[in-house]
């Protein structure tokens, strides 16, 4: 935490305001959460996915005329 401090104070002091939160997350590492054996959730494979750029287009339906 010290070094944070110390580039946030040597930013401030070049002219450059930055955000506390910013250099925490670019310098310290993230704690893992705790997890309880048998209680984590796979994620879904399809939330990473983009849409379909290219979909099929479905056909129209033939009218069909009135007979007489």
């Amino acid at each position: 935490m010290l070094d944070v401090y110390s580039i946030k104070e040597r930013l401030a002091h070049d002219g450059l305001a930055s955000d506390l939160k910013t250099i925490k997350k670019a310098l310290l590492i993230p704690e893992e959460a705790t997890r309880l054996p048998n209680s984590f959730e796979y994620p879904n494979p399809r939330t990473g996915l983009m849409a379909n750029p290219w979909p099929k287009k479905k056909k129209k339906a033939k009218k069909k005329g009135k007979k007489k």
